[in-house]
């Protein structure tokens, strides 16, 4: 079919300056997708916005921001593919990854926002509406964590890459913490440093921020399991029938 052919160009069609290629449509066709559903989301508020509703964007702006940890983990994964061993150049790539990756779980807790009231038309669509923005919200941060992850093991050990991954998922629970109970944000590192320190010595003390951080970080790890199973299941089926055929 003309579908089934067209996706298949996207897949292997390469923007390239160099070779081998910097950028492939692979990943970009994934970023796409992302967008697509961004859109859909934006769309949602924008019904809500039509019914003479309050205004509010700090749904999109959260949004927004889950979308640098993508970006961010989108071009390290292709550059160590480019360049191979890269690690301080990795380093840095996945400190700027780390400070905003919490933004992409940190949606779930809006659903706080909820008020239920069975006789209220906007009611039914806020939840809707909430859910999906937390929904692609953590489809970025999923996607984030598996590009990061692929990165990482193209420049540091099995062992390494590993260690890396586990501490990452603790920390963004500890990340949505500072910014859900601790008001704070990714953009306290530029504006307010001298605040940090306090802040996160008080919150490693807290034993409702050690909770939390667990519990999004189980979260994380549960979801990105299943992203990865059915991921490497259909690269095994794959190779499987290519070898029968």
């Amino acid at each position: 079919m003309f579908i089934d052919r067209f996706i298949d160009w996207i897949k292997n069609y390469k923007f390239t300056v160099s070779n081998p290629p910097i950028v492939s449509m692979e990943g970009l066709f994934s970023l796409l997708l992302l967008v697509l559903l961004s859109f859909v989301a934006v769309l949602f508020h924008l019904i809500r916005i039509f019914f003479n509703a309050p205004v509010d964007f700090s749904m999109d702006w959260n949004l927004f921001l889950s979308w640098i940890p993508l970006i961010t983990a989108f071009f390290a994964n292709n550059l160590t593919k480019r360049f191979g061993y890269i690690p301080f150049t990795l380093i840095l790539l996945s400190l700027i990854w780390l400070a905003f990756f919490p933004n992409a779980p940190y949606m779930v807790t809006d659903l706080a926002h909820l008020t239920v009231n069975y006789e209220r038309d906007l009611t039914w669509h806020d939840t809707i509406m909430l859910f999906f923005y937390a929904e692609v919200s953590l489809f970025n941060g999923l996607v984030s964590l598996y590009w990061i992850h692929q990165a990482w093991r193209q420049v540091f050990s099995r062992s390494v890459s590993t260690y890396l991954f586990l501490a990452s998922l603790p920390l963004a629970g500890f990340g949505v913490y500072l910014g859900r109970v601790k008001r704070m944000n990714s953009w306290d590192i530029l504006n307010a440093p001298e605040q940090i320190p306090m802040q996160l010595w008080n919150s490693i003390t807290d034993r409702t921020a050690l909770v939390f951080s667990l519990e999004i970080g189980i979260l994380l790890g549960i979801l990105y399991l299943v992203l990865w199973a059915i991921i490497r299941f259909r690269v095994r089926y794959t190779k499987g029938s290519s070898r029968q055929n």
